[in-house]
């Protein structure tokens, strides 16, 4: 319907409804009323109008909460995702809720959102950068617009890339970098384990550093290595490695029954590893089981990694913590003087160093590479790919020598 209002703070413009019927049920639907500044505009408006609502667009809907909308939209999500990335959801829900309030969907605006970031970061005194959580907050709200677009909203509210836009380029922070290790510093770390366990026979101070030792060689993550198991060594194309199917989470005290972004069921063969690493294993296999069976325990899922410092944990078949494996880390590298300059240094450096090793390596088939890290050759390159100590150094004296031939020869 269009009609010019004569009365009314509206007077002299035209009004603009429409009086859509829903397909399913028959009644008829609540459409927002327009009002435009002529009879021309007001003809277009209800053609878009009727065109919204054709295309499945339900105004009405946009009456609803968002805080309210948005914890049934993660609910919903709740079996589908794991219970690590459910809580970093449900930490947006909660965000939400206390920030936004009663607010509904159709009030959410690309200025409103940018109004939140900026609160957020401002009340937290947190930094900004695509890592931070205020990134993962506005992806969360992108996704769940996402879901209404064209049903409810015509627009998504948080656009892409939504922290440049709405920040400052001086606004944003640079994203600790992880430290890598030399391969004199791999080697010099794993030949004090090996000292270490040469010298010390209490069975449970084994198991810490063998994790450590397994991790420098191949770079798995942290959830894999704790879910490690015995069965898991293979000896494939006349060489050592693992094949994994498996984590463990800390956050749930329980396995994951999967790897990373993979579906249950599916494993992934490791990067080779030295003959001497696996026959270490197999020693300790005895050892372990020696342990336990003079401690009336058993080892119903061989582990590798059991927590033998606790009986409980070990009857639990719970494996050492991310933590542990961290916390021993960081006495070795006191140990050898291994400084991080500032740069983030945990158990996770390992699988930076041997993804950068790989990268470095000739003749290396990135493909082959990514797979044995569990990522996407995408994410193998952007995410995980540094500079290595060895090569940067190489290359500075490269060009330091290219530079004074170059000047010798101008003179």
């Amino acid at each position: 319907m269009i009609k010019k209002v004569t009365s009314g703070k509206h007077v002299g413009e035209w009004l603009v409804r429409i009086q859509p019927v829903d397909k399913k049920t028959g009644k008829r639907l609540s459409w927002p009323t327009q009002y435009v500044a002529n009879k021309r505009k007001a003809v277009l408006v209800e053609n878009q109008m009727w065109a919204d609502y054709e295309t499945g667009l339900n105004r009405n809907s946009g009456k609803n909460i968002f805080a309210e909308e948005f914890q049934k939209y993660v609910d919903k999500r709740a079996k589908t995702i794991s219970p690590v990335t459910l809580k970093t959801w449900q930490d947006s829900a909660r965000a939400f809720k206390k920030y936004f309030g009663k607010t509904r969907i159709n009030q959410i605006t690309t200025d409103l959102v940018s109004d939140y970031a900026h609160d957020y970061v401002e009340k937290h005194n947190v930094i900004v950068n695509n890592s931070a959580t205020i990134a993962k907050r506005l992806v969360h709200m992108r996704n769940f617009f996402k879901s209404l677009d064209g049903k409810i909203v015509k627009e998504n509210p948080v656009p892409e890339k939504a922290l440049k836009l709405f920040f400052k380029q001086s606004d944003f922070s640079v994203k600790q970098e992880r430290y890598i290790f030399t391969p004199d510093e791999l080697n010099k770390i794993r030949n004090l384990i090996i000292s270490d366990l040469q010298k010390n026979t209490f069975v449970p101070n084994w198991v810490g550093r063998l994790a450590i030792l397994v991790e420098s060689y191949t770079g798995m993550r942290i959830g894999e290595l704790q879910a490690l198991k015995f069965k898991n060594i293979v000896h494939k194309n006349n060489v050592w490695t693992f094949k994994i199917n498996d984590s463990w989470s800390d956050y749930v005290k329980g396995f994951n029954g999967s790897l990373k972004a993979r579906p249950k069921g599916c494993s992934r063969t490791l990067v080779p590893v030295p003959e001497e690493l696996i026959e270490l294993l197999q020693l300790f296999e005895k050892k372990q089981t020696q342990y336990l069976q003079n401690h009336n325990c058993e080892n119903t899922l061989g582990l590798i990694f059991l927590n033998l410092h606790d009986y409980r944990n070990a009857t639990n078949n719970s494996p050492i913590t991310q933590h542990g494996i961290n916390d021993m880390l960081k006495l070795i590298c006191k140990r050898l003087d291994i400084q991080s300059n500032k740069k983030k240094l945990s158990a996770y450096s390992f699988r930076h160093t041997i993804c950068t090793n790989l990268a470095n390596t000739p003749q290396m088939s990135y493909p082959w590479a990514a797979e044995r890290m569990g990522h996407s050759l995408e994410m193998f390159m952007k995410t995980y790919v540094g500079i290595d100590p060895d090569m940067d150094r190489q290359m500075s004296v490269l060009w330091s020598d290219n530079f004074a031939q170059n000047n010798a020869q101008a003179k």
